[in-house]
This record gives structure tokens, C-alpha cells and sequence, in this order.
């Protein structure tokens, strides 16, 4: 592939000079490449190597320890779909929170909702905020940003002192691999049951139901031992390994196959719309073995 290393993790310039990141994706012995047009910043924060690149195909991207996480041209599906689908099952979501989402991409689609009145957003590393602010989000220009609250703090231990507190949690976490462990264990999982209302209703990011089958099985198989209601659902993300991606949804009480879509916010979505909500709870037969194994 290549000869010469580039400072951080997952870049190479390859013979011609050229700048490429590289995916690793060990379940299936492959990477995933993208050319750098530019790379705009880089830094080691003390959580994680953190990068902005400007990509040919995506334009700028946020990449933590050389995974990318999002993308300047299709992010908003990742941030559509794993904040709305929570937001109208719930009758009338007050009280929000998110851990991870330090572009606060999710917070920015939970304020379209009017019932809102708290959403906290819970970052490990405060880095990723301020490179996001600086490189990635523009500022929103709704006049309710000042109910977004940031918190700097391990979401692990952070949601160990949350108790029925939140109507709505959305679980933004990075796969597997280092700050991150400690968000996909059975113990996590309770401590989330714990700090949503009676009537609560949290998403996972849960990976690709592709090559990160793993991933999916675990948190639907933890999920099922807390919550009476436990649903996947997918959406196409082109800049992923893959493009499909996958969600799973917890909830106490509310059924998304029952929600009421006319409180969908959808006007100004790029992506999620009423067809869209119902239809990515339709999975092809190999998801579907998968999520009906015991």
C-alpha cells in the first residue's frame, strides 16, 4: 500500500506523494481508503489523537485516533437518525441527553422538538468540542441553544450519578477501542436503565450490521436483559465502511412501531422523513436472523 508513514495514526502518503487515511477493518481483513485533499488540523489531546482533513469525496472530516466519525457532506444522517427516531416515540421528551456527539450534531436536531427544556451533552475530551466548533458546526442560530448543557466528563462516570433523570438518552459512543470500552458493558447498559424517567427511551449506536456483527449482537443481547422494548433500526451512510449502519433503540413504555408521526420533526430534515422512520425498522433476512437469535 504504502512506504511511508505519515504522524498520526491510520495516515500513509503513498509514491506519488499523494495523502490518504486508511480504515482499518480487521473483521474482514480490508481497508477502507480516502483521500486527503487537505489536512487542516491535528493534535494528541490527552484522551486521543484528534484530526480535521478535507476529503475529495466527503469534504471535511473529524477523525479520532485515524477512525473517521463524521463528515462534513453526510453527516446529517448519522445525526438525524439516531436523534429522531427517540424523539417522536417519546409523547413529550423534556429532559435530554447524549453522551459522545461533540460536534453536537444530535443536540442541534433534538431542539427542533418544542417540548425540550434540558439537553445535556456529555464529552470525555473537551478537544473535540472546541475542533469541532472550530473546523466542523456552525454555530445554530435557534434561540433556544442556551438549553444546550456541555459536560466534560467520562459518560461511564457521568451517568453513574443520573437516576431516573432523562426522557430521552442518545448513546453517541465510538466502537470498542479505548475511552470508549466501558460504554458497551452490562453495567453501562443498567446504568443507563437507572437514569431514564419511567416512561424513557435511549439509542445506541450499534455498528455495522456487516462486518460488525459482534457489536449488534451484544448490545441487542444486553439491552433484552433491562428493557421490555428493544428495537434496530438502519440508515445508508455513504462515508461508513459498508454505507449501511445500524441503531438500537431501548425503551420503558413507547414503541416506535406505534409511534405518532405526525410530531415527527421533519421539515427542514435532509434525510429522515415519516416513509423513512417506518422503513428503517425493515431489515433484510440476515439482519433479521440476527436480531431474532436468543
Amino acid at each position: 500500500m504504502t512506504d511511508k508513514k505519515y504522524s498520526l495514526t491510520g495516515y500513509y502518503k503513498e509514491t506519488n506523494e499523494e495523502l490518504w487515511l486508511w480504515d482499518d477493518l480487521p473483521e474482514l481483513e480490508m481497508e477502507v481508503g480516502y483521500k486527503v485533499g487537505a489536512l487542516l488540523h491535528y493534535e494528541q489531546s490527552p484522551f486521543q489523537e484528534i484530526s480535521i482533513i478535507e476529503t475529495k469525496g466527503f469534504g471535511r472530516m473529524l477523525v479520532l485516533d485515524g477512525t473517521p466519525q463524521v463528515t462534513e457532506k453526510d453527516g446529517f444522517i448519522y445525526n438525524e437518525m439516531i436523534t429522531h427516531i427517540a424523539m417522536t416515540t417519546h409523547h413529550e421528551p423534556q429532559k435530554v441527553a447524549m453522551i459522545g456527539g461533540g460536534d453536537c450534531g444530535p443536540a442541534r436536531e433534538a431542539l427542533k422538538y418544542d417540548s425540550v427544556q434540558q439537553i445535556d451533552v456529555v464529552e470525555i475530551d473537551q478537544r473535540v468540542i472546541e475542533v469541532c466548533r472550530t473546523w466542523m458546526t456552525k454555530e445554530t442560530d435557534d434561540k433556544r441553544r442556551e438549553l444546550i448543557n456541555t459536560v466534560i466528563k467520562d459518560g461511564y462516570k457521568w451517568i453513574q450519578g443520573q437516576k431516573n433523570k432523562y426522557d430521552v438518552l442518545l448513546v453517541d459512543r465510538s466502537d470498542p477501542y479505548g475511552p470508549a470500552t466501558s460504554l458497551y458493558k452490562q453495567q453501562f447498559y443498567q446504568y443507563v436503565y437507572d437514569s431514564l424517567t419511567a416512561d424513557g427511551i435511549a439509542v445506541f449506536q450499534s455498528g455495522s450490521p456487516y462486518y460488525n456483527q459482534n457489536i449488534l449482537k451484544n448490545t441487542i443481547s444486553k439491552l433484552k436483559k433491562l428493557f421490555p422494548i428493544v428495537r434496530t433500526y438502519l440508515c445508508s451512510i455513504p462515508s461508513f465502511p459498508g454505507g449501511i449502519w445500524s441503531f438500537t433503540v431501548a425503551s420503558k413504555k413507547w414503541d416506535p412501531l406505534e409511534a405518532d408521526l405526525n410530531g415527527l420533526q421533519w421539515q427542514e430534515t435532509k434525510y429522515i422523513s415519516p416513509e423513512i422512520f417506518r422503513a428503517s425498522f425493515v431489515v433484510p433476512n440476515y439482519i433479521k436472523k440476527i436480531l431474532e437469535e436468543k
